[in-house]
């Protein structure tokens, strides 16, 4: 029980798992796939025409074929893409759950469609990876309802294989029901860790991998981006008269001051943080100067300054990491500098000349 709990409580975001998918550049790879397998099942589907027991009522031949008819199109929709939203997903989910029912009690047999019920095990491993343990027990519910009603009425029949019915239940059991639990708590546990890794323990922001991995999806589509370098003055001295405690409370503050709309921001270092917004080198300029003055309050008990190095790029297209990572470079000179200039203010690099620094600002707070 302990472990289903779990299971139940563990998150899960559609979207996330798009975009995750997305910028490993699978994604497509699996939308061509799922709507493949539609188009397959639609032709299996096809095919139970030409087997010795095909549908003899015309309800059901209108139900297989309008089951077939419907596989064809969606799989086609789904080659075509794009990916669905979350919204669209959950319908795909419920149009497949119960069309693949109906179709299954359409066929002239339901001692040999009974077997074939472990094709909704192919809906729950799509629901597994991508949906919620909410959706995936929606989607086991409905599998057991499937289950048990063509199971009964194979009993309720004196002319069927009782026997062989019940070989084909202790075979659906495990594949349909117990299985997608484990795999899906495998693969959301496996998803936090991932999450977990691409993030500062500490502050809670990126960590210099997450922001990497975070960088495609913020600079899409803009042409300019520019880097911010923050490092905490005198830290040392915080750990020395605060002690380590008070120096991580000192980080955590700071990493709650940057966390401003429209920046992607990381801790990179011990008392190192970076700031990447879509800005103008003029704004960047102003960005920074008002950022050095969010992270100083006479309030705090230990009022904290800053050192800020500023780089820029007109040209954030294309590998993003890659100009990112060169003006990481650029505003962590220009961070030093304006350590060594005295702290507690902006300096801006510039790249023209192999990056000496240009003095942006500074006041006397």
């Amino acid at each position: 029980m302990r472990f289903l709990r779990r299971w139940w409580a563990q998150p899960c975001n559609y979207m996330r798992m798009g975009k995750y998918f997305q910028a490993r550049g699978v994604l497509t790879a699996y939308r061509i796939g799922v709507g493949f397998n539609c188009i397959f099942f639609g032709l299996a589907g096809l095919t139970a025409f030409l087997t010795a027991v095909p549908p003899s009522s015309v309800v059901s031949r209108t139900v297989l074929v309008s089951a077939v008819i419907s596989s064809f199109v969606v799989g086609a929709l789904w080659v075509r893409g794009p990916w669905p939203s979350e919204r669209i997903s959950t319908l795909f989910v419920i149009y497949a759950d119960i069309g693949t029912t109906m179709a299954l009690l359409s066929y002239g047999s339901i001692q040999m469609s009974f077997p074939v019920c472990v094709l909704l095990a192919a809906t729950g491993l799509y629901v597994q990876v991508f949906h919620s343990p909410k959706l995936l027990m929606a989607h086991l519910l409905w599998s057991a309802v499937t289950v048990a009603g063509m199971f009964l009425l194979i009993l309720a029949s004196p002319t069927l294989d009782h026997g062989l019915a019940w070989s084909h239940l202790i075979m659906l059991l495990p594949v349909m029901f117990t299985t997608p639990v484990f795999l899906q708590s495998i693969l959301l546990n496996l998803r936090v860790d991932a999450d977990d890794a691409m993030l500062d323990p500490l502050t809670g922001l990126h960590n210099r991998r997450g922001l990497d991995e975070a960088l495609p999806r913020f600079l899409r589509g803009r042409s300019e981006v520019s880097v911010l370098v923050i490092d905490v003055d005198r830290f040392k001295s915080i750990n020395d008269r605060f002690g380590h405690e008070g120096g991580d409370l000192a980080l955590t503050l700071i990493a709650r001051r940057l966390l401003v709309d429209e920046v992607l921001v990381a801790r990179t270092g011990g008392e190192e943080f970076a700031v990447v917004t879509t800005v103008s080198a003029e704004q960047a300029i102003s960005v920074a100067e008002w950022m050095r003055t969010r992270l100083h309050s006479p309030q705090d008990s230990c009022p904290l300054t800053v050192s800020v190095g500023v780089a820029h790029s007109a040209s954030g297209e294309g590998d993003g990491v890659c100009t990112v990572t060169n003006l990481l470079r650029q505003a962590d000179w220009a961070m030093y500098e304006a350590k060594r200039l005295g702290g507690n203010q902006v300096v801006v690099a510039d790249p023209v000349a192999a990056y000496p620094p240009v003095r942006a600002g500074r006041t006397g707070d």
